[in-house]
């Protein structure tokens, strides 16, 4: 399988970083060379990667075809292309419905919405596909947890919680300074903190039952350290906050 990269940003260099540090490392890659530096980067760092003349030859040149540019540009960027019927074209375009890639990439009859991460660069964090596909899957198996949903509208709202990304790193922050303030080595309280939520991570993916409110209460003890943590987070507000956040991207991508 050859894929080839029609847009060069950051999930672009993520993916493509993975791919050629995976388990399968693939053989061929070609990448379009709208951004060239980036582009240009990644050609120097691994013997797969190839530049294309033009977006056109990326298209001629891969099996599979991940659409990485932003939503905006989509029509003018891919409107002029030649795809081929037997391709996979593989949409990381966010708000934008298949049925638009569709009439977009067409004739390619196999065109599928994923939603990875940038930590696929580590081959690790989940990626959400709509529709499952065979080619999606090989691509994409060493990169992460593979995540195939039910219906457009599931992706969509997985989508929406890439969002708390920022937010997320903002927290870590916050605790790596109290940590900090309090004496403790800032690497130290980064590594720890980190760990701790990465093991607790594991933790929820490990249940079947999905059953979030019963591991919060299997941590606290009366008057122990994690209700008293709670107590105050919700006497302050508690995670209301999260919920508004994420409807208020969801109607910024609806808009």
């Amino acid at each position: 399988m050859t894929p080839g990269f029609l847009g060069t940003g950051a999930i672009t260099s993520a993916l493509v970083t993975g791919l050629c540090t995976s388990a399968h490392p693939s053989a061929s890659i070609w990448i379009s060379p709208r951004n060239a530096r980036k582009a240009a980067h990644l050609e120097a760092s691994f013997d797969a990667v190839h530049v294309g003349a033009d977006n056109q030859e990326v298209v001629d040149r891969a099996d599979v075809v991940v659409l990485a540019v932003l939503p905006q540009d989509a029509e003018a960027i891919l409107q002029p292309l030649r795809f081929r019927a037997d391709q996979a074209v593989i949409t990381l375009l966010a708000g934008t419905p298949l049925s638009r890639i569709r009439s977009l990439a067409a004739p390619a009859d196999s065109v599928i919405r994923a939603v990875p991460l940038p930590s696929a660069e580590k081959h690790v964090g989940p990626i959400a596909l709509f529709p499952g596909s065979s080619a999606a899957e090989a691509l994409f198996q060493d990169l992460g947890t593979l995540i195939a949903v039910r219906e457009e509208s599931e992706l969509d709202n997985l989508l929406i919680l890439t969002s708390l990304m920022a937010p997320y790193y903002a927290l870590i922050g916050e605790i790596v300074t109290w940590a900090a303030e309090a004496g403790v080595d800032q690497k130290n309280a980064a590594d720890y903190a980190a760990s701790m939520f990465r093991a607790l991570s594991t933790l929820v993916e490990d249940r079947e039952d999905a059953d979030l409110a019963s591991m919060v209460e299997a941590c606290m003890t009366p008057g122990g350290l994690n209700e008293t943590a709670l107590r105050v987070m919700r006497e302050q507000g508690g995670f209301g906050p999260v919920t508004a956040a994420l409807r208020s991207v969801a109607g910024k991508i609806a808009g």
